[in-house]
């Protein structure tokens, strides 16, 4: 039905963007259960990626520092490594430690006293300078995404606005990051990649695109799940019950997705004004009396009403194996909780991580259902 919707808008449509911003409806309604999310712990500078051990040690990685959080709520924190660039991506199996991705470095396994073990810089003879996601399969293997050959990880803004073709890579390596090698080629910006539930398998998703494609291991048979989201899709996790976890950094806006269909202004735009104040999606967490007034900031009374055009935005949401959403957390304009890279979920915890917000916060569950509420 969809491919013949498809032809349809084509035939009878041809100006008509296949890639208009869906509206925000069935799994993906919005409301405000993200900002009712426990943040655990102090706030924290920007986390960005987040990963557990099998002793119940949660890493997170927050400028160029990865921290190793341990207690009932992960109060205790210590640094454990920092690099000379910013941490980003994080994944730990028993295998291969923890794996840290550093922006224009490439991937660091380390070890429990915070040493580097061992890197993956390049992959065949090109640079790995922008590593985006990491995802360890059962039998060790490493898969690793790529955003773009051109800028590194914390340019993303940047990417997003220069519109260069894609060039983005989903990578496999072995359990001691040898061996790398691009499996996948031309992709726009993939943030995020999982091992399918069934070990066959992962999911990639991509930011600039609005997408989620599912690959056999060798990076073949190609299956897009979501060809259009809302948001920009980040990190994807596997769920404890067949399904998977994805955190949006930001919701799409239409006057976003006009700037980036006009060459001249955007080109100007970026010569002349600072990135920060670019018309386009941020984390969050920041104002600034220039901001872009075209994010409608409608306030009544110095509030701001929680249906304003959202810059910043908290999203993510729980799909089942076909791609379909489930349910969703939302922080609106006016919510607090913003920007979210990462999700994990563990023993039936959810853990989200607002880059834009700094903090760390844990959804709420509903036992009796079964299900988060």
């Amino acid at each position: 039905m969809s491919l013949a919707r498809d032809i349809f808008d084509r035939v009878f449509f041809p100006d008509r963007d296949v890639h208009a911003i869906p509206v925000l409806d069935g799994g993906f309604s919005p409301n405000e259960k993200l900002d009712s999310a426990r943040q655990i712990g102090a706030a924290m500078e920007a986390p960005d990626a987040m990963t557990l051990d099998d002793g119940g040690t949660l890493f997170v990685s927050s400028g160029t520092t990865v921290f190793a959080c341990t207690g009932a709520d992960f109060e205790s924190r210590r640094p454990l490594i920092q690099f000379d660039a910013n941490a980003g991506a994080l994944a730990w199996s028993e295998r291969t430690g923890l794996l840290v991705a550093v922006s224009g470095r490439g991937v660091c396994a380390v070890n429990a006293s915070g040493k580097p073990t061992g890197w993956v810089t390049t992959v065949e003879d090109t640079p790995l300078h922008c590593p985006t996601a990491i995802a360890i399969a059962d039998d060790g293997s490493i898969f690793i995404t790529e955003g773009s050959r051109h800028n590194p990880s914390d340019r993303w803004l940047a990417d997003l606005m220069q519109k260069r073709a894609p060039s983005g890579r989903l990578i496999a390596c072995d359990a001691g990051l040898n061996k790398a090698q691009a499996i996948v080629g031309g992709l726009d910006w993939p943030a995020g990649v999982a091992i399918a539930h069934d070990g066959r398998g992962v999911l990639v998703t991509e930011s600039w695109p609005h997408r989620l494609s599912a690959y056999d291991l060798t990076g073949q048979n190609r299956r897009v799940l979501v060809k259009n989201f809302t948001g920009y899709p980040a990190r994807i996790v596997r769920g404890e019950n067949g399904d998977y976890w994805i955190a949006f950094f930001a919701l799409r806006t239409q006057l976003t997705e006009f700037v980036l269909r006009e060459h001249a202004f955007r080109t100007r735009m970026m010569a002349n004004v600072p990135p920060h104040l670019w018309v386009g999606p941020t984390l969050g967490g920041t104002f600034d009396y220039r901001e872009p007034t075209q994010i409608g900031r409608i306030k009544k009374l110095g509030i701001q009403k929680p249906w304003a055009p959202p810059r910043s935005y908290g999203l993510v949401a729980r799909l089942d194996a076909d791609g379909n959403a489930i349910e969703s957390f939302h922080s609106r304009s006016s919510g607090k909780l913003h920007g979210l890279t990462s999700v994990i979920v563990d023993r039936g915890r959810v853990l989200v991580a607002s880059k834009g917000h700094g903090k760390i916060a844990e959804l709420a569950m509903n036992p009796t259902a079964g299900r988060l509420t």
